[in-house]
């Protein structure tokens, strides 16, 4: 249990707690106390860190608890948005960091991490609007974790026996290259360059892979520290369509088909590419 999971349980009016008298706060803090001493799952640490953040940090906590996405965060509840005030006023994004990081930093990690075991990257995604809200500890472990996500991709792919499809789902899913752009850097675009080269070095030797044609087009999700990636992405997300398409159309062409001939001649013109701008650096 944490600080706004014990908030809701005690129901306290999150309407009106900016409004909050130091008589308010005392009656609180005496429903906190009474509330410890009946229900034994209440851990003391967590209740004087809400009677504290009543005391403290009240501009804070209203900021999380008015916030339909936050609340439901860290409440570990579903909703709707009818059940919060309209927001009043802009708050400093360090002051929320540091709140975070000082009441609710491991439930935070935790819920990146339970996502993230699920591949339910989108889910992580739909409270990045918040991203700037959160402590940079939290976002470094997500961070981390999402490279060695990427890095398993890789060594599962540069296996000498067959890659195993099924250990790396996700590397079909475009909500985890679009989860990634949200940590994009030289590093993070070199693995993407990597999975890149595999990808499509295995798709044009069998276009009817489905796993390797999903992750191609999956992977224009990523929105790449250097442009030049994400012109990459598209480009080559719109090639194997186009191959599908062509494919639907008639299947008894053999041989090269333009688009795939389009398709390595581009990837060559761009690997150069960066091959040169490397060296004159």
């Amino acid at each position: 249990m944490n600080i706004i999971e014990l908030f809701e349980e005690l129901k306290i009016d999150k309407n009106n707690i900016l409004l909050f008298s130091r008589e308010d706060i005392i009656r609180t803090e005496k429903q906190i106390n009474i509330e410890k001493r009946i229900n034994t799952d209440i851990d003391l640490n967590v209740a004087n860190n809400l009677i504290l953040a009543l005391k403290e940090y009240l501009d804070e906590l209203y900021f999380i608890v008015s916030n339909r996405v936050l609340y439901n965060l860290f409440s570990k509840k579903n909703y709707s948005r009818n059940n919060f005030p309209a927001p009043q006023r802009e708050y400093d994004p360090e002051k929320i960091q540091s709140f975070i990081y000082q009441f609710l930093n491991d439930d935070l990690v935790l819920f990146f991490d339970q996502h993230l075991s699920e591949n339910k990257f989108d889910c992580i995604s739909d409270i990045f609007t918040f991203k700037d809200y959160f402590p940079e500890d939290a976002l470094f472990q997500l961070n981390k974790k999402l490279r060695g996500k990427i890095d398993f991709i890789l060594v599962n792919l540069t296996e000498i026996n067959s890659p195993s499809f099924s250990a790396i789902p996700y590397a079909e899913f475009r909500s985890f290259y679009v989860l990634l752009s949200y940590f994009s850097s030289i590093e993070m675009d070199d693995k993407i360059r990597s999975l890149v080269n595999i990808a499509s070095e295995r798709y044009n030797v069998n276009k009817s892979s489905n796993f390797y044609s999903a992750c191609i087009i999956s992977m224009q999700g990523y929105v790449a520290y250097d442009p030049d990636l994400t012109d990459i992405l598209t480009s080559n997300r719109e090639a194997v369509l186009s191959n599908s398409n062509d494919k639907n159309v008639s299947d008894s062409s053999s041989g090269l088909s333009g688009k795939t001939i389009f398709f390595i001649v581009l990837a060559i013109i761009k690997i150069v590419s960066l091959f040169a701008k490397c060296s004159n650096h």
